[in-house]
């Protein structure tokens, strides 16, 4: 069933923006008409099951304490997942420089952030030497937020809440030099929390633009595997949604294993993708490697509620689950109304 699902994700994890016109200032499908759709009900419907049952097979493992030595010796893998963010920060920044030397165009942080900005691709080249020494390794933070902001200039904010994440990555490595105690563990809780959101953002997008993948369906006939473009753009963000919210809340090994699919399927749709897919997505593989080897932050044990029994433990994530869902729903379209009064 994950399998399934996991491969349903993947097939639209090539972020559309990369590879279709699509304009933020567009008007999005009208939430009423989102909600209403019946194969949008059904879904939901299905999720909450689903969430509800992998709920209580997650908390029981923890109770159980199924894997729990394998699950600690790989929390051990702590100081390597800062050597892994920093290699492949290293790695990103290198492409995008070469990018700009080869091929004569540069963006900020993800191939539609397009710029003729000069100092754009030497900035990328001083942060990828910076990412590889840990001393040095802020700098990389500092100069990721300052593209942001230079890409905010350009491209507006709410264009830019798409990628959240490089204000996750943006902080990790801000705090990344600091050895021990409670900034270096909250450089994780940020990175994590802030992949969640463009996640779970991303997935409130296919709901309310599904017309920019249609192209691309177009283009890839075989993606659909015999649904309707609508009823894969709505499976497609109910399995996203639904994957990032088990990657935030699962407290067993399970959540690794998510991790581990999930990781997987980005990289497999490099293939389908190319090199474009490869350099956008590099940063999310590399935090899913972490997520994958490393496990949650302590942070996760406030979702835990060991002195309930599982149902209730079960029905408080599910209830949970459809807060988040509304709350995304929420942000995504009122955010849209402030910024461009639709």
């Amino acid at each position: 069933m994950w399998l399934g699902l996991l491969l349903v994700a993947g097939a639209a994890e090539a972020h559309v923006k990369w590879f279709a016109k699509a304009d933020p200032a567009e008007v999005p499908r009208p939430i009423g008409e989102v909600l209403s759709e019946p194969f949008f009900v059904d879904m939901l419907m299905l999720s909450l099951v689903a969430i509800y049952f992998f709920f209580i097979v997650d908390r029981l493992a923890v109770r159980r304490g199924f894997l729990a030595d394998l699950d600690a010796r790989m929390r051990r893998f702590d100081g390597s997942s800062i050597w892994v963010m920093r290699v492949c920060a290293a790695i990103f920044f290198l492409a995008l420089a070469a990018w700009h030397w080869i091929y004569g165009t540069s963006f900020y942080l993800t191939p539609e952030l397009l710029t003729h900005a000069a100092w754009v691709p030497w900035l990328h080249l001083v942060m990828a030497l910076c990412a590889l020494w840990r001393r040095t390794a802020p700098v990389t933070g500092a100069g990721i937020l300052v593209l942001y902001a230079a890409a905010i200039g350009d491209y507006g904010l709410y264009h830019l809440i798409d990628y959240m994440i490089f204000l996750g990555i943006g902080y990790f490595f801000l705090v990344s030099a600091i050895e021990q105690g409670a900034w270096r563990k909250s450089g994780f809780i940020v990175l994590f929390a802030a992949t969640g959101l463009t996640l779970t953002w991303a997935a409130i997008e296919k709901f309310a633009y599904p017309q920019w993948t249609y192209p691309l369906l177009a283009a890839k006939p075989g993606m659909l595997m015999g649904m309707t473009p609508m009823n894969y753009m709505i499976l497609a963000g109910f399995v996203e949604f639904n994957i990032t919210f088990v990657l935030l809340g699962a407290a067993s090994m399970v959540g690794r294993v998510v991790a581990f699919g999930l990781q997987s399927v980005f990289v497999l749709a490099i293939f389908e993708f190319g090199m474009i897919d490869a350099i956008g997505h590099l940063m999310i593989i590399a935090i899913l490697f972490v997520l994958f080897f490393r496990g949650p932050t302590e942070a996760r044990n406030m979702l835990v509620l060991r002195d309930k029994g599982l149902w209730t433990e079960a029905y408080f994530m599910t209830g949970l689950y459809t807060l988040a869902l509304v709350v995304m729903f929420m942000a995504y379209y009122g955010l849209h109304h402030v910024f461009y009064g639709t």
